[in-house]
């Protein structure tokens, strides 16, 4: 089997691009992938464009404050479940 690839997504009001960098993802020929979405309080309609797709591969995780992407990013890796780790900017 082939091993499983984590996908970290960082969201700050990131609509703008999000639905594209989202359909990069389904998009690929690698199916073998989980997205650890972090929604870091987001004030526009992220979670609206996010939740319209529906994949289990997708996991969702709001922070209740803002944090710098360095620390939004070490909570989000810890969430992760893959062999291999890979980052995703919403643009």
């Amino acid at each position: 089997m082939k091993p499983l690839i984590s996908i970290i997504m960082n969201c700050h009001n990131g609509e703008k691009y999000l639905h594209q960098s989202l359909k990069s993802i389904l998009n690929q020929k690698y199916k073998n992938w989980e997205l650890i979405f972090w929604d870091n309080f987001s004030k526009d309609r992220s979670k609206k464009i996010l939740k319209k797709i529906k994949d289990k591969r997708i996991k969702y995780f709001f922070s209740k404050k803002f944090l710098k992407l360095y620390h939004s990013r070490n909570l989000a890796i810890r969430k992760a479940k893959g062999q291999y780790i890979s980052f995703l900017d919403t643009d």
